[in-house]
């Protein structure tokens, strides 16, 4: 029996050093970058990161952008550009940063900025995602079509993980889940105060 009850304290000790995974990185209510750990349809928000608090963010998995106040960032393959803004909000779309307030979009090539004044679909790691009429469809990599039920028009999309958007609806986050044939639109939970 002591063996057993041994047994059992060192099972529940394990335990609790496992932890979910993490499907991705947003911003958190105040504009700190946090990840996400969970699985679909269950999420719980992480320790935030350590640095300032970001205006934007987005990751597709190929680049990485970040609109931190005074400058735009980009990371791709480790290498980093950067290009001064005073921009306070920015669209994310594939390898464009969309700046509304300035009416500029800035297309990486390469690791350098090439401002362009061609405005891109919504594109999400090869995919393109419009919302019309309640719904938010997804053209997949394929060329197939998907849809979601989504009633209002969302205020914002980027790129959250390879397979995941970050999708703001009525000042409420959202993951959708970009996975062909499992699409799928959850609502995050407000994270609690730190």
């Amino acid at each position: 029996m002591k063996t057993f009850l041994l047994l059992c304290s060192m099972l529940v000790s394990a335990q609790s050093a496992l932890e979910s995974p993490v499907v991705a990185q947003v911003l958190d209510e105040e504009g700190y970058l946090t990840p996400v750990h969970g699985v679909a349809g269950n999420f719980v928000a992480g320790r935030r990161a350590p640095g300032p608090a970001l205006l934007a963010y987005s990751n597709d998995g190929e680049i990485e952008w970040r609109l931190e106040p005074g400058r735009l960032i980009a990371i791709r393959d480790g290498a980093m550009a950067t290009v001064t803004t005073t921009a306070t909000r920015a669209i994310f779309r594939g390898d464009r940063a969309v700046l509304p307030e300035s009416n500029e979009t800035w297309r990486l090539a390469g690791d350098t900025f090439v401002y362009s004044s061609d405005e891109p679909l919504a594109q999400l790691a090869g995919r393109v995602l419009t919302w019309h009429d309640g719904k938010l469809r997804i053209f997949q990599k394929d060329g197939a079509e998907e849809e979601v039920e989504c009633l209002q028009e969302p205020e914002s999309m980027t790129a959250a993980a390879a397979n995941w958007a970050h999708v703001v609806i009525a000042g409420r986050a959202h993951l959708l889940r970009l996975t062909p044939g499992r699409v799928e639109l959850f609502v995050l939970p407000r994270r609690g105060r730190p």
